[in-house]
């Protein structure tokens, strides 16, 4: 039942945007009640501060960044919602709009399995910027599409592993509208 009533849902926000124009829309986006996040989830979106990075090291978090991004995406477009929860660390935080913010694997796992289940393959990422934000860290942003839908990736914080991956830590997204 949970799953049918994420169905709806998607179902009805896809509908929905497509038949209000962008501005009325978001006209009333501060109207909305905003979530109040712990605290530990208000750290993970702290930038470091005053750092300099040699251009070894960005390379470095480039590299992985790169190569665990193209993981994720082939990973959700061969319809393996284990694999792409893979990419994220065990206490990540995803804010999908309008779905709303899922923390930690699982939740995030069960997501991507409800999306994929309804069809939803294919993603592409089109005018990326990648900055690296630390020796151990990069900022990603996009804009996306998919065989369904097309939106924009605000933020999506990579931190390299111990063993040198990159895994998600913040996923931020909107759907912006149904093909």
């Amino acid at each position: 039942m949970k799953i049918n009533i994420k169905k709806s849902f998607l179902s009805g926000v896809i509908t929905a945007t497509l038949l209000m124009s962008s501005h009325s829309a978001t006209a009333h986006e501060h109207k909305k009640p905003q979530p109040k996040l712990p605290m530990d989830v208000v750290e993970y979106y702290k930038a470091p501060q005053g750092l300099q990075i040699n251009e070894a090291d960005k390379k470095r978090v480039t590299k992985a960044v790169l190569k665990a991004s193209e993981e994720w995406k082939s990973a959700f477009n061969r319809g393996d919602a284990g694999g792409a929860a893979d990419q994220y660390e065990e206490g990540s935080v995803m804010t999908a709009m309008p779905f709303g913010i899922f923390i930690g694997k699982k939740s995030i796992q069960a997501f991507w399995t409800n999306i994929i289940s309804q069809g939803f393959k294919d993603v592409k990422y089109m005018n990326t910027k990648l900055e690296v934000v630390s020796k151990e860290a990069a900022v990603v942003s996009a804009s996306w599409e998919m065989n369904n839908a097309y939106g924009i990736i605000t933020k999506e914080l990579w931190i390299l592993q111990e063993d040198g991956s990159a895994k998600l830590r913040v996923d931020d997204f909107e759907i912006v509208g149904a093909k």
